[in-house]
């Protein structure tokens, strides 16, 4: 049986060669993952063996990497605030910078008791189920057109045991209203905004493999933050917040998109990158009567 130093020698070799980004790096979280292990564990432990069977799924699994794969497609899972999200092909891959995007969001509502959250186009409910799990005295709906991304979503709330209610809605449909809660607090969206002329410059690994319904928007990048915040403006209580995740080149063009819509105090925040990442405005209080 071959040793845990020898397949990650092995497998570093076969990635450099297939020219990997952090081959070492890639091998290493590869085998801890198959494995259950803590890297250091793994590394410290290296001289252990690893049975037939492991070590030869863990050569499909670098065989895999190397033909451009994502790792989180690999290993079928990826963290998120904490939580750790089953992926698939029918979803888009979570990202990072969303998590800042969630922290923002629950920002907003942390004065409100029992808030209600819509999450729009929620792929595989990484920022539905992170919002229920921060807040779990929330009423938490997240919203896809996907019938294949909802079936990841529900594996996740079941998996994770969080209550999140998932609705199959087009949010570029003028019924949407009619089938989402209304009277939210929160909606929170991270919706397709890149632009199809731009599907040349992505990485492989985003192009290739994640899914194209979650990530172009067309010829418009604006088309679903208009359409959303047009329906944000029915099922938002007074005083709701509307928050976006914008491409860095279109934030400016999703605050006035929010503006046009009659959101106030409405901002735009840069992530840890320096990068304009959310697009937030708030829903006009009702004036008080009397």
């Amino acid at each position: 049986m071959p040793t845990r130093r020898a397949l990650l020698n092995e497998a570093t070799q076969h990635l450099t060669a297939a020219a990997c980004e952090q081959p070492r790096r890639t091998a290493v979280w590869l085998l801890a993952d198959l494995l259950s292990l803590a890297t250091a564990r793994l590394l410290a432990f290296d001289d252990a063996t690893v049975p037939p069977e492991q070590a030869a799924r863990y050569r499909t699994w670098v065989r895999r990497r190397a033909a451009g794969e994502p790792l989180q497609h690999i290993v079928g899972h990826v963290s998120f605030c904490g939580l750790r999200i089953a992926v698939s092909p029918a979803v888009l891959i979570p990202r990072p910078e969303t998590e800042e995007v969630v922290q923002a969001a629950l920002a907003r509502i942390d004065d409100r008791a029992a808030p209600r959250i819509l999450d729009v186009g929620t792929g595989s409910g990484c920022i539905a189920l992170a919002c229920k799990h921060k807040r779990p005295d929330a009423q938490v709906t997240g919203v896809d057109v996907s019938a294949s991304a909802l079936a990841v979503a529900r594996r996740n709330a079941a998996r994770l045991d969080l209550s999140v209610a998932l609705v199959e809605a087009d949010a570029r449909a003028a019924s949407f209203p009619n089938v989402v809660p209304g009277g939210c607090d929160l909606l929170v969206s991270n919706p397709p905004y890149i632009p199809d002329a731009e599907a040349h410059t992505l990485d492989a690994v985003v192009r290739d493999y994640d899914p194209a319904l979650a990530l172009f928007a067309g010829d418009d990048p604006l088309t679903f933050y208009r359409c959303i915040a047009q329906h944000a403006a029915t099922v938002l209580a007074s005083g709701g917040w509307c928050v976006f995740e914008t491409h860095a080149d279109f934030a400016t063009g999703v605050a006035d998109v929010l503006r046009a819509h009659g959101f106030t105090g409405v901002a735009v925040q840069h992530d840890l990158g320096g990068r304009p990442r959310v697009a937030a405005g708030q829903r006009p209080q009702a004036p008080k009567r009397g």
